[in-house]
């Protein structure tokens, strides 16, 4: 029996997870900065959410210098950028999966509220 309060215990323990911030980027150049549509398409699935949108950047961006950080019920997406450097138009796929949940997140200077859904 002091086994099996034992086993409980450690599996109790154990499935308890902290808090995490899951992402991943897909990026593809399209061309100049001229005028490009600032908005985000965002998806939301089981898995976390993934956001489309296009961004101008520095023209050499690999994929890999960019800022996920979290504060409170919010996550900050910045992306580097030098202005001696040309830029160029990407277009950018962003997935994000977090937990606790969050309801607010800002990549670079646009602000999205996320509202739950309706059950």
């Amino acid at each position: 029996m002091k086994y099996a309060f034992l086993i409980i215990g450690i599996s109790l323990l154990c499935s308890c997870s902290d808090s995490f911030i899951n992402h991943d980027l897909e990026f593809e150049k399209t061309g100049d900065c001229s005028d490009y549509n600032r908005s985000i398409k965002m998806i939301s699935n089981m898995n976390g959410d993934r956001y489309e949108f296009f961004c101008c950047m520095d023209d050499g961006f690999n994929g890999k210098d960019y800022q996920v950080l979290r504060t409170g019920d919010s996550i900050l997406v910045s992306f580097p950028k030098n202005a001696s450097q040309k830029q160029a138009l990407y277009k950018l796929k962003l997935d994000m999966n977090a937990k606790p949940k969050y309801s607010l997140i800002m990549i670079d200077d646009r602000k999205i509220n996320i509202v739950p859904a309706e059950k």
